[in-house]
C-alpha cells in the first residue's frame, strides 16, 4: 500500500471512531435523560412514605372559619396557636401529639397560627 493510500485510509478510519464514539454518547445521554425524567415523574415528595400519601383517617376536612384556639401539653410551655378546634384535631391526627385546648383565641406572644 502506498503511502498516500495509508494516510486516506487511517483518515477514514478516523472519522469513523469518532462518529461512532459520538453516536453511543447520545445514546448513553438519552437513556440517562429518559430514566431521570421517568423516574422523578409522579413520585412522592422527598421524604414522604407511602403511608403518608394515604389520608388517614383520622383526618377531617375542616370549615374556613376562624376561630382560633390556644393548644398545648398543659405544661403551660410551648404553646401553640390553631385556626379552630378542627385544624388541632388534624395536627394532633398527624403528629400523634395529643394538644389540648388551654384557652379560646390566639395563644399570647403570637408565634403565628396553623391554620390548616
Amino acid at each position: 500500500m502506498k503511502w498516500g493510500q495509508y494516510i486516506k485510509v487511517k483518515q477514514v478510519q478516523l472519522v469513523h471512531n469518532s462518529i461512532e464514539v459520538a453516536m453511543k454518547f447520545a445514546v448513553v445521554c438519552f437513556v440517562v435523560i429518559a430514566v431521570v425524567v421517568t423516574s422523578s415523574y409522579g413520585l412522592p415528595a422527598k421524604g414522604s412514605t407511602k403511608a403518608a400519601l394515604k389520608k388517614k383517617p383520622c383526618l377531617k376536612e375542616c370549615p374556613d372559619d376562624y376561630k382560633p384556639v390556644c393548644a398545648g401539653d398543659g405544661s403551660g410551655k410551648n404553646n401553640k396557636s390553631f385556626g379552630s378546634e378542627c385544624v388541632l384535631s388534624n395536627y394532633n391526627c398527624e403528629s400523634g401529639n395529643n394538644l389540648k385546648i388551654q384557652s379560646q383565641g390566639e395563644c399570647p406572644g403570637g408565634g403565628g397560627v396553623r391554620l390548616s
